[in-house]
C-alpha cells in the first residue's frame, strides 16, 4: 500500500513538472523564433542594401524600345541582332538544335 502511494505521488510530480515546464519551453522557442526573425532581417536589409537595382541596363540589353530586329541563317556567324531606338545594337549568336532556333 505505501509503494503504491509513493509511486502515486511520484507520478503525479512528475507530471506536474512536466506541465510547469511547458510554458518556459513555449517561452524558450518564442524567444529563438524572434532572435531567428531580427537576423533574416538583418540579413535581408543587408542585401537589398549591396545589390543593383533591376533597371535593364545590362550590356545586352540596353533600356528602350526596339527599333527593328533581324536574323540572319545560313551563315558561319548566325545571328539575331536587336536594333534600338537610341542607336545600340544587340547582337545573338543562334544555333538551330532540334529544328528550333536558339539564340542568346
Amino acid at each position: 500500500m505505501a509503494l503504491t502511494v509513493f509511486m502515486t505521488a511520484a507520478l503525479t510530480s512528475a507530471c506536474q513538472k512536466r506541465a510547469d515546464t511547458q510554458p518556459s519551453t513555449n517561452i524558450s522557442r518564442d524567444a529563438q523564433i524572434s532572435e531567428l526573425q531580427n537576423r533574416v532581417d538583418q540579413l535581408e536589409r543587408r542585401v537589398s542594401k549591396n545589390m543593383p537595382g533591376s533597371d535593364d541596363s545590362g550590356e545586352r540589353v540596353p533600356p528602350g524600345p526596339i527599333k527593328s530586329i533581324t536574323f540572319r541563317s545560313g551563315t558561319a556567324d548566325d545571328r539575331l541582332r536587336i536594333y534600338w531606338e537610341n542607336g545600340k545594337v544587340s547582337s545573338l549568336p543562334c544555333t538551330l538544335e532540334q529544328g528550333t532556333w536558339a539564340c542568346g
